[in-house]
């Protein structure tokens, strides 16, 4: 049974903007570490302007998907005038950037995409990304925004004889278009979990079961159900189901 145990996860649908480029191969044959990848896994959109010329934009969106090891990828598309869209494959990090090389896959007639360009991500202030790319002299930026139930969340959850308890919970990956991700929980359940997809979620609602993988209390242990689903002021409903037992919270987007 499972006490107030909780759980979001945010998945990503996304688009960015992209040029096609050959995957190059890692320096050290696929053994880099990729530091703080786990804060870019979501669904992401913004505005993207051109580093050259400040009247041209175009709407872009990205999903990045962060594996186990930590290595992230990303599928993109740009709106019009670009009119694109591709995968991102990672090259190497530095820092908190990652830097991707951008593959196009699809192309829509009379559009004004470029192939063979390079994006880097990376963690910026208020839960955003940052976004470049860039080829040669030319290059957009713009600052991502989370989009849906997908990114990082904040706030107390609330469940009978238990109180309110701090909770945070944080997008590890993207999968097949379903949701995945990990909680964590603070006094007086004091532990943390995995959270995987129950059925086809979407960014404005998804069921998850949740598995404890760390607990320093009793009061929190075994697997439970729980539904995440927007509301109308950009906040996150949460619901937590297991052992007979129901924990609620409306959550905020962590800074």
């Amino acid at each position: 049974m499972h006490r107030a145990l909780l759980s979001i996860t945010a998945t990503a649908a996304a688009v960015t903007i992209g040029a096609a480029a050959a995957c190059p191969a890692l320096a050290d044959g696929g053994r880099t570490a990729w530091p703080g990848s786990s804060l870019l896994a979501g669904a992401w959109t913004a505005t993207a302007t051109s580093t050259t010329d400040s009247a041209f934009t175009f709407p872009v969106s990205a999903v990045v998907s962060v594996a186990a090891t930590g290595r992230p990828t990303g599928t993109v598309t740009l709106g019009g005038p670009v009119n694109c869209a591709g995968d991102w494959t990672p090259v190497s990090t530095t820092g908190r950037v990652t830097t991707f090389s951008e593959d196009i896959i699809s192309r829509v007639p009379g559009g004004e995409c470029i192939s063979d360009g390079t994006v880097r991500l990376s963690p910026a202030s208020d839960g955003r990304l940052r976004y470049a790319w860039a080829k040669g002299s030319g290059g957009s930026v713009a600052y991502l925004e989370p989009v849906g139930v997908s990114g990082r969340w904040v706030g107390s959850l609330t469940q009978a004889g238990l109180g309110t308890v701090p909770m945070r919970l944080s997008v590890v990956g993207v999968s097949d278009g379903q949701m995945h991700g990990t909680s964590r929980y603070g006094a007086p359940l004091d532990c943390r979990g995995n959270l995987n997809p129950i059925g086809t979620g979407s960014q404005k609602r998804a069921v998850l079961r949740e598995t404890i993988t760390r607990s320093a209390s009793s009061n929190c242990v075994g697997t439970g159900t729980m539904t995440v689903s927007m509301r109308s002021d950009g906040r996150l409903a949460y619901r937590w189901t297991g052992g007979g037992l129901v924990s609620t919270a409306t959550l905020r987007r962590a800074d």
